[in-house]
C-alpha cells in the first residue's frame, strides 16, 4: 500500500504561506497578466465542460423546492450539451449542501439523463465505508449504461471527519486505504479478505463489476504537487479549486502532467478540471451586478463551514481556519478575485470566453466546471446563465483550444 504523504496543502504549511501573502499579494495575480505559458501536457484540442453543484440550500425555497431545481439543472446541462456534471459532498454545515449522499445524488442523475456524463467531485472516503462504495457505485454505472466518473478526497474539513469519529490526522492513510479497497473490489476477480488498518472484511465477493472496464475514472482534487504526480502516473484526472489561487495550481498542474507523461496514457483521456463560480450576462456590467448580490452569499455558506472547523481544531489548525476566514472575508469583494485571480468568472458570453482561454494558456486547464446556481440566485437567472454559456461560450473556447493545438 503507498506511503502515506499530506493530503493538501493544510498540512505541508504551503495555506499558511498563501494565507499570509493575502489576495493582492500573490503571484496569481501576477502569473496572470504576463500569462506565462505553461505545457498542457500534449497536443490534444479536447476541452471539456461540466455544471458542478453543491447543491446549497437556498433559504428563499423550501428543501423539496431545491431538491427539484437541481433536477431541472441537472436536466438542462445535458439539453445545453454540457459534458459533466458533478456535485460534492458536504455534512453538519448549515445550508452548505443538500447532497450528504452522493449514491443518493448520483442515482437521481443516472436515472434523470441519458448522455451526460456525471459524479461525485468528491466522496469524501475517509468517512465511507469503501466495500459499500465499490457496491453502490457499481451498479449506479450500470444504471447509467456506464456514465460515471468518481471523485474521491480525503476530505479537508475537519468538522466533518471528527463527527464521524475520525481523526483528522488519520484522513491520507485512511483515503488511500479506502481507495486502494474500492479498486481491489473492482479489478480483483476472485473472492478476497481485506485486512487494512481501519478496515477488516472477509471473504468479499464481487459478482458484478462496474460496466466500463477497468472501472469509471477516477477523479482526486489536490492541493499538493507530490500528490498530483503520482495521480498523474495512475492515469487518474485531477481538479483544482480556484480559491486557492492560480500560482498554487500552475506547480500542482505542471506535476501532474509530469506524471502523466511517465504513465504512458494518451493525452486524450487526461482530464485537468478548474472549478470556478461562473456567471454569464447579456453585458459585463450586468454580469458584476449579479456578482456583486449573489457570490458574497456563497462565501457566507464556506465561513460557516470553516468556522465549524475553526471550534473543533487544536493550536495549529485553528491558526489555518483563522487565516481561511480571513481570506473569505476579502473574497467577498468580488472586485478582489474577479480580475486575474479568476475566483469567481462573469461577464459578456465573450468576456468569460477570454477568461476560460487564459486559464488554459497559464494552467493548461482542459475541463471547465462551472457553478453556475449559488448564494440566493433565482432559477431564472440561473437557467439564463447556463444558456449563455451553452450557446455562445462553449464555441468560443472551443475554437480557441483548436487554434491553440495548431500554432
Amino acid at each position: 500500500m503507498s506511503e502515506t504523504k499530506p493530503g493538501t496543502i493544510y498540512e505541508d504549511g504551503r495555506l499558511e504561506q498563501y494565507l499570509e501573502k493575502g489576495i493582492d499579494g500573490t503571484a496569481s495575480v501576477a502569473l496572470a497578466i504576463e500569462e506565462t505559458i505553461v505545457s498542457d501536457g500534449g497536443t490534444s484540442d479536447d476541452v471539456y465542460f461540466a455544471d458542478f453543484d453543491h447543491i446549497g440550500h437556498k433559504r428563499t425555497m423550501s428543501v423539496g423546492d431545491r431538491l427539484e431545481e437541481f433536477v431541472l439543472e441537472l436536466k438542462l446541462a445535458e439539453s445545453l450539451g454540457l459534458d459533466y456534471y458533478f456535485t460534492a459532498e458536504h455534512h453538519f454545515s448549515g445550508d452548505f449542501s443538500l447532497s450528504p449522499s452522493q449514491a443518493v445524488t448520483c442515482t437521481i442523475a443516472a436515472t434523470q439523463t441519458e448522455r451526460i456524463r456525471f459524479g461525485p467531485m468528491t466522496i469524501i472516503l475517509p468517512i465511507a465505508d469503501p466495500l459499500r462504495i465499490a457496491e453502490e457505485f457499481t451498479i449506479i454505472d450500470h444504471l447509467s449504461g456506464g456514465r460515471l466518473e468518481l471523485g474521491v478526497g480525503r476530505g479537508v474539513v475537519h468538522h466533518e471527519l471528527a463527527t464521524y469519529g475520525r481523526r483528522g490526522a488519520d484522513g491520507p492513510a485512511l483515503f488511500r486505504e479506502n481507495l486502494e479497497c474500492i479498486l481491489k473490489c473492482w479489478t480483483n476477480e476472485e473472492n478476497f479478505s481485506w485486512n487494512g488498518v481501519y478496515h477488516q472484511y472477509y471473504d468479499i465477493e464481487m459478482p458484478w463489476k462496474p460496466l466500463q472496464k477497468p472501472h469509471p475514472r477516477i477523479w482526486v482534487p489536490t492541493a499538493t504537487p507530490e500528490n498530483a504526480r503520482e495521480w498523474g502516473r495512475r492515469g487518474y484526472a485531477v481538479a483544482g479549486f480556484s480559491w486557492l489561487g492560480i500560482d498554487i495550481h500552475k506547480e500542482i498542474f505542471a506535476a501532474y502532467n509530469e506524471g502523466w507523461q511517465e504513465s504512458g496514457q494518451p493525452v486524450e483521456q487526461q482530464r485537468i478540471g478548474y472549478l470556478s463560480s461562473y456567471i454569464v450576462a447579456d453585458t459585463d456590467a450586468e454580469a458584476e451586478k449579479l456578482a456583486k448580490e449573489h457570490f458574497p452569499q456563497q462565501v457566507e455558506l464556506f465561513e460557516y463551514e470553516e468556522g465549524r472547523s475553526h471550534w473543533f481544531g487544536d493550536t495549529d489548525l485553528k491558526r489555518v481556519y483563522t487565516g481561511l476566514l480571513a481570506l473569505f472575508n476579502q473574497i467577498k469583494d468580488v472586485d478582489n478575485v474577479s480580475g486575474p485571480a479568476q475566483m469567481i468568472i462573469h461577464g459578456s458570453p465573450e468576456t468569460v470566453a477570454e477568461k476560460m482561454l487564459m486559464l488554459r494558456r497559464v494552467l493548461g486547464v482542459n475541463t471547465y466546471m462551472a457553478e453556475f446556481s449559488f448564494g440566493l440566485m433565482p432559477w431564472e437567472t440561473v437557467k439564463r446563465s447556463m444558456e449563455l454559456f451553452s450557446t455562445k461560450t462553449m464555441p468560443m473556447v472551443r475554437d480557441g483550444f483548436k487554434a491553440a493545438a495548431k500554432a
